[in-house]
């Protein structure tokens, strides 16, 4: 008895959290040959979301800065603009960032990224900057 009132239960369950975070990532132009990224701060950031990304970007070996736009330096292929939702669950969990890039000059789009969660999970920001990262841009060989 106890094993046909478990199996709904476990089920159910299941079903919750199945879906609890997803990524896609929007491919456009080829970002072979960008070296040289910008991170655009986001004026609204109060969780250094910047530094996270520039952080992930330093770590796959490429160079990397990030302020106000009019921090920009003239030796820049791309800028990395980002977009976040926070939630407060007895603590901040991020639920939902985007990462574009777009080529310096012609503003148009090499990529983007989202991560979007339904239910906030003990998956760190950093950590999900760095996997977002991971899956726009591949590590320099």
């Amino acid at each position: 008895m106890k094993r046909l009132v478990l199996f709904p239960v476990l089920l159910l369950l299941t079903g919750l959290f199945a879906g609890c975070a997803s990524y896609e990532v929007e491919k456009g132009h080829t970002l072979a040959g960008v070296q040289r990224f910008f991170v655009l701060t986001s004026p609204n950031d109060g969780h250094a979301l910047d530094h996270q990304i520039a952080a992930a970007l330093t770590r796959r070996g490429y160079q990397v800065e990030f302020g106000p736009l009019t921090m920009l330096p003239e030796e820049t292929q791309a800028i990395i603009s980002y977009q976040d939702h926070w939630t407060w669950d007895f603590g901040d969990h991020l639920v939902y960032l985007q990462i574009t890039v777009h080529d310096r000059k012609s503003n148009q789009t090499y990529g983007s990224v989202s991560f979007s969660a339904k239910v906030p999970g003990r998956k760190s920001a950093a950590d999900i900057t760095d996997e977002l990262v991971g899956r726009l841009l591949p590590a320099k060989p």
